[in-house]
């Protein structure tokens, strides 16, 4: 398996959709395990949270970064557009997390999670270029 696909799948994806994988496992043995279906209650979108994705793509980022920066001879462009992609994913968070404490009935909007969804994209892309011009 070539290096940036061994590590979009290890190293990218399983963080950011492992936990949520666990979660969504563990709610379907909660249900075999309930006698009383009828009064049986799990919150099943909460493993699509996009505050843990923005949690693992800044650690994504920030190793890209120190990565593109040890490795790689290039002037560290990568590194760059990877320590900017995680400053705007720790403000998301910093923002969602303000309106999560200010309000406990908060739910990450629309527009919330689709640049969580974009700048995760953006983040795994960086990653996937980084791993595939450093020479092994």
């Amino acid at each position: 398996m070539p290096p940036n696909v061994s590590w979009l799948l290890l190293e990218g994806l399983l963080p950011l959709f492992g936990a949520g994988v666990i979660y969504l496992v563990w709610g379907v043995c909660r249900y075999a395990a309930t006698m009383e279906r009828s009064a049986f209650t799990y919150r099943w979108g909460e493993a699509g949270d996009p505050l843990g994705w923005l949690y693992g793509a800044i650690i994504i980022a920030a190793q890209t970064a120190v990565r593109d920066f040890t490795l790689l001879s290039n002037g560290g462009l990568l590194g760059w557009l990877c320590i900017a992609a995680a400053a705007f994913c720790l403000l998301l968070l910093v923002a969602a997390m303000t309106d999560r404490g200010a309000a406990s009935s908060w739910k990450p909007t629309l527009v919330f999670q689709l640049l969580t969804i974009a700048v995760v994209g953006a983040i795994l892309c960086l990653g996937c270029v980084s791993h595939m011009s450093t020479p092994r």
